[in-house]
């Protein structure tokens, strides 16, 4: 089909539809599209359909297309010429003079800014404390929240809380979920459950699974959905009236969610494997199967109002819950079947070759449809921003750039022949300043990697926060208006880097070392700490290590600062090795011990106080 059009042709075809034909990737070498991945992106294009572009608007601000009858998200209906009312913040529809009908995306100029103030980063999952369940949980953010509190930290920054697929073996990844709209419910704690029901013999099970550093999520859902069927079972299959009026509240996609898991639980996963009838959401059989399963559906729709309410139990302790949102989904999952219609299957969210990861990155995630999202009134990325900041008072964004272009690689071939495609990224950066200043939140973008020159001058016009981390880039390139980090969770921990075991644990897990930059990595840590530059070190060096590193990041200009957990738990080994499936236990490392105790512990507390004192002081 293709073979009939030179390439220029399809580079014109394809590059008025979004794609980039080449870019500069982290070694400023310019990278044009393979001619196999041109091919094939033009046959994919070639089925989308083309649409009328949103409408951005300021409130009470002049625009020159703003002209018609137009309906506002409220159901107020006026005519307007040019202004929208002060008071008009949303969604709206306009009807134009030439009969055209354009969404229009009514938002304020600029985020919220944060006081400058310095938090925690929690990996959920691994915060384990002695009355856990084998994973950490929502009880267990709740108490982290108050001592955090009482340390004067401003927030706590969560891994994301999406929810994950479950089954026999749950997805690990708390960034390959099943849907970024709900809650994942292996974070209930069955404590925090008021219920007669006794379930104490699962609770000595469960609580035995924290002996082993490795999570075990399989052994975890098998206790912990035992527990929650026989306290469901005991108040009558039902979630009584707040849950009640809960479920109204979130209507047919809560319905939908609930339809989807209850069906894994009987045909398995992924949903591609299902009988014909059940491939798509809207159709009569699955209708059927939801009225004919009506207790199963009701079961998981209730362990969604005990995630809500737990949640919201955690964010209330005294510091703030900064969400983070995940660039992607299993193509397995909950929205990539619900959303399927807008998919496109075959392109692989992924990223090209950096210095941090030299094979370029896969990442096993389908993309939108840019065209798929405008469509729809871009109503996933709404639901999926609003339940975000449901209880958050802050946002991270996770691989930012993917507002304004996404790397799809092609389903054959590496990451290195991948390409650029563009969203719409005013309309996309839009709905997140709509939904932040509903609930007062600020914003930070994850902008490490490929980052095209437009991206942070726009971010900084809007007063997202820029993402900094010291395991990265020197700290004096910390700026005012970024998100200043120790590490994150796809990089060494401070004593992982001066001990040398990350290289080792990279190379045992069949990574590219770049022995020398680590060596350098390594004497950097250990000068800034006034230690030796060759090791060994003794855990007190180690601890000394840290705390210089948080100190120096405390110091920086960034606005906002945040440590990790694991550092303070003095962890050698990373959370997540890139590029690596079965040979590093990604996400299902504990920390060494209780969450609880290495929080106010007091290598901790010595942070939060140089921390306290340090901002304090520098306002």
């Amino acid at each position: 089909m293709t073979q009939a059009f030179t390439r220029d042709e399809m580079l014109h075809f394809v590059s008025a539809r979004g794609v980039q034909p080449s870019f500069f990737d982290a070694f400023d070498v310019e990278r044009q599209i393979p001619d196999s991945t041109l091919a094939w992106l033009y046959e994919e294009f070639q089925k989308q359909a083309d649409v009328t572009a949103p409408l951005i608007a300021s409130p009470g601000k002049w625009h020159p297309e703003l002209h018609g009858e137009i309906e506002l998200g409220d159901g107020r209906r006026m005519h307007v010429e040019g202004i929208l009312p002060i008071d008009a913040e949303g969604y709206h529809r306009l009807r134009t003079p030439h009969g055209q009908t354009r969404l229009v995306l009514c938002a304020p100029d600029r985020l919220a800014t944060p006081q400058r103030c310095f938090g925690w980063s929690v990996q959920l999952y691994d915060a384990r404390t002695a009355n856990s369940w084998g994973i950490g949980d929502f009880a267990d953010l709740a108490a982290l929240g108050r001592i955090a509190a009482r340390s004067g930290a401003g927030f706590m920054l969560t891994c994301p809380l999406h929810a994950g697929n479950l089954g026999v073996q749950p997805m690990a990844s708390p960034y390959s979920p099943s849907s970024r709209e709900w809650l994942q419910v292996l974070y209930i704690s069955i404590d925090l459950i008021r219920t007669t029901v006794d379930v104490s013999d699962l609770r000595e099970k469960a609580r035995a699974l924290n002996q082993n550093r490795i999570i075990d999520r399989g052994a975890v859902w098998a206790l912990k959905r035992a527990a929650l069927r026989r306290i469901w079972e005991g108040q009558g299959n039902q979630g009584g009236p707040d849950c009640d009026a809960w479920m109204e509240e979130h209507g047919e996609n809560l319905r939908s969610f609930a339809t989807f898991t209850a069906l894994t639980e009987e045909l398995g996963l992924p949903w591609q494997t299902w009988p014909s009838e059940y491939l798509h959401p809207d159709s009569p059989a699955v209708r059927d199967w939801a009225r004919q399963h009506a207790d199963a559906v009701a079961f998981h729709a209730w362990l969604q109002f005990l995630c809500d309410r737990q949640l919201g139990r955690a964010s209330r302790q005294g510091v703030d819950i900064v969400a983070d949102i995940a660039v992607g989904f299993d193509g397995g999952g909950f929205d990539a079947w619900h959303w399927q219609d807008i998919l496109v299957f075959d392109a692989e969210v992924g990223a090209p070759p950096d210095r941090h990861n030299r094979d370029g990155q896969r990442w096993g995630l389908p993309a939108f449809s840019p065209t798929g999202l405008i469509s729809v009134g871009f109503d996933p990325f709404i639901r999926m921003v609003r339940s975000a900041l449901r209880h958050a008072k802050g946002l991270r964004i996770d691989h930012v750039m993917q507002l304004w272009r996404l790397f799809w690689v092609p389903p054959t071939g590496g990451a290195a022949e991948g390409a650029y495609v563009r969203y719409p990224h005013d309309a996309l950066l839009a709905i997140i300043r709509i939904e932040a200043d509903r609930t007062h939140a600020w914003v930070v973008g994850e902008d490490m990697g490929t980052v095209p020159e437009y991206v942070r001058p726009t971010m900084n016009d809007i007063d997202m926060l820029g993402y900094r981390a010291a395991c990265r880039v020197p700290v004096s390139m910390f700026t005012v208006n970024t998100f200043g980090a120790t590490g994150t969770h796809d990089h060494a921990t401070i004593a992982g880097i001066l001990c040398g075991t990350d290289p080792l644990d990279m190379q045992s897990a069949g990574k590219t070392v770049d022995w020398e930059g680590e060596r350098v990595r390594q004497q950097d840590l250990a000068r800034e700490a006034g230690l030796p530059e060759d090791g060994p070190y003794t855990d007190a060096q180690v601890r000394q290590a840290i705390r210089a590193r948080c100190q120096t990041v405390a110091e920086s200009a960034s606005r906002v600062v945040v440590f990790n957990l694991e550092d303070a738990a003095e962890v050698r080994h990373r959370p997540n090795m890139p590029g690596t499936t079965s040979t590093w236990p990604n996400w299902c490392l504990a920390l060494p011990r209780p969450a609880d105790e290495v929080l106010g512990g007091e290598l901790a507390q010595a942070i939060a106080a140089n921390a306290n004192r340090t901002r304090r002081l520098a306002r």
